[in-house]
Formats: C-alpha cells, sequence, structure tokens
C-alpha cells in the first residue's frame, strides 16, 4: 500500500526516528515508524484491517484508526475518487492501496 500524509511535519515524524522520538517518546516512535511499515507492507487496506482485527463489517466512511503503542492513535483515511463510500457509508476496503495519515491524536 501507499501512505501519503496530510502535512509535511507528519511526513518527517514518521520517517526519521528522531524527530519522532522528541514528539511521541521512544517506545511511541519505535511503535509509530513499525505501524508505516506494516501498512506498506500490505496490498490493499482489507488485509490491513484483517491484521489489526479491526471489524472491516462496521466500517462506515472512509478512515480507519489505528493504535500507536497504548498512549496514541493514527487517523488514516482511503485516497482516491474509486474508494468513495457506497450508499450505505461502506468501502470496499479490499480494492483501497492507498491511504493518507491526516493526524495522530491521545488516546482517551
Amino acid at each position: 500500500m501507499i501512505v501519503s500524509f496530510e502535512t509535511e511535519q507528519l511526513q518527517r515524524t514518521c520517517y526519521a526516528l528522531g524527530v519522532a522520538e522528541a514528539e511521541y517518546g521512544a517506545v511511541h516512535a519505535q511503535a509509530l515508524i513499525t505501524l508505516i511499515a506494516d501498512i506498506e507492507a500490505f496490498d490493499n487496506a482489507y488485509e490491513l484491517i484483517d491484521f489489526f482485527g479491526l471489524h472491516s463489517d462496521n466500517q462506515l466512511g472512509d478512515s480507519l484508526s489505528l493504535a500507536i503503542g497504548s498512549e496514541y492513535r493514527a487517523t488514516l483515511v482511503a485516497v482516491g475518487k474509486k474508494y468513495q463510500p457506497d450508499a450505505g457509508g461502506r468501502l470496499n476496503w479490499s480494492r483501497v492501496t492507498r491511504l493518507k495519515l491526516v493526524n495522530i491524536t491521545e488516546s482517551r
């Protein structure tokens, strides 16, 4: 899969361990970089959803939320016109090959 980023700073954070460590601490920085590598290793978003045990049957809209360690979550959205949700609000995740990381937030 291909991962893009909402901002250049977010991209730098995800690909430079030192930048990620300054932002999220050593443990969560490594988890973030591992998460991006894992996402890029899958052929499509359905494989990602299945691997992380997310309930794809209940996924509405075009976004996914994945844990980064115990304190943060990454929100990713499907990118591209062909990935628009159907009338019922669901995507065919097996066709999604591009995701954009839009933000990282603290878990609550």
